[in-house]
């Protein structure tokens, strides 16, 4: 999956201040993105040209796979679009475009394949009738956004043959622990963890709570104490929970417990995440915006 060039979506109607031309000088002598960002600095704060800029900094920060930062710029710029009276015309449309595009491709490289798939469909539509208004702008971008389907589809074809590989796995290995084999737990514990990243790689949240409960029900049998293995499956049911409706307190709640197991277990990685999980913003829900905005 690409990202669509930015001289596609820049507001070309909008040429009439000194950063725009500048601006429209480097995208055509295709200057790299970081040396645009100074110039878009003198961009006005309001209207097309500040949401362009928030585009254009979505990008550098997705070049330099910092996804979360991208995610943010998105939000920042569908917000000022919200602000935007002339909802019809092109360069308008093309933003909106741009930046679904953009964010679909910053959640299929974090694995929220589901979010970039709802993404991805709505900057096609838009897309699409911008192609047929002007076929020579936008033809690529349409074909670009129409290939990335084809990415997130192969990537979710991948994710649910691993669910089935490992759905297998685990029914074998719970036969063996039935049988009386002990030695099957461990594996058994393994592959129940496995369905449950998939299934939270999927935004299955709910399947993937179900999975991970049943993981540490059997990790309890190897290691009555709580290890390093079960802080992990705890984790990853955390992240799954704050984004459960109806139990987002309940998985804050896991966070909070979680905290001084990781300190005792020198679980650094793992505390530095939950650290994070606990301190990060509300995620914007972005079609929520969108339909404000038709």
């Amino acid at each position: 999956m690409k990202l669509i060039p930015l001289d596609v979506i820049f507001p070309v109607a909008r040429l009439d201040s000194a950063p725009c031309a500048q601006i429209a000088d480097a995208l055509a002598a295709k200057a790299p993105l970081d040396m645009i960002v100074p110039i878009a600095d003198g961009l006005p704060d309001a209207g097309l040209p500040a949401v362009w800029r928030e585009l254009l900094l979505a990008q550098v920060a997705a070049a330099a796979s910092r996804f979360d930062d991208t995610i943010d710029h998105c939000a920042a710029a569908l917000r000022l679009l919200l602000a935007v009276d002339d909802r019809k015309s092109v360069d308008f449309l093309a933003l909106v475009a741009g930046v679904l595009h953009t964010l679909a491709y910053a959640h299929y490289k974090l694995g929220n394949n589901k979010r970039a798939e709802k993404e991805l469909i709505k900057a096609q539509k838009i897309l699409d009738r911008l192609a047929k208004k002007d076929n020579r702008r936008f033809a690529a971008a349409l074909v670009s956004a129409l290939a990335a389907s084809t990415d997130i589809f192969h990537s979710k074809l991948k994710l649910m043959n691993l669910l089935a590989h490992y759905q297998v796995a685990a029914e074998l290995y719970q036969d063996k622990v039935s049988s009386g084999v002990s030695t099957a737990v461990t594996a058994l514990v393994d592959a129940l963890k496995k369905q449950g990243d998939l299934h939270l790689q999927m935004c299955n949240y709910r399947d993937a709570v179900k999975f991970y409960t049943k993981a540490l029900r059997y990790a309890k049998k190897v290691s009555p104490t709580m290890d390093l293995q079960q802080l992990r499956i705890s984790l990853n049911m955390a992240k799954a929970l704050v984004n459960i409706i109806n139990r987002h307190a309940a998985g804050h709640r896991l966070l909070d417990s979680l905290l001084p197991l990781a300190a005792r277990l020198g679980a650094d990685a793992e505390l530095a995440e939950i650290k994070a999980l606990k301190s990060a913003p509300e995620s914007a829900d972005f079609l929520s915006l969108l339909k404000s905005l038709f």
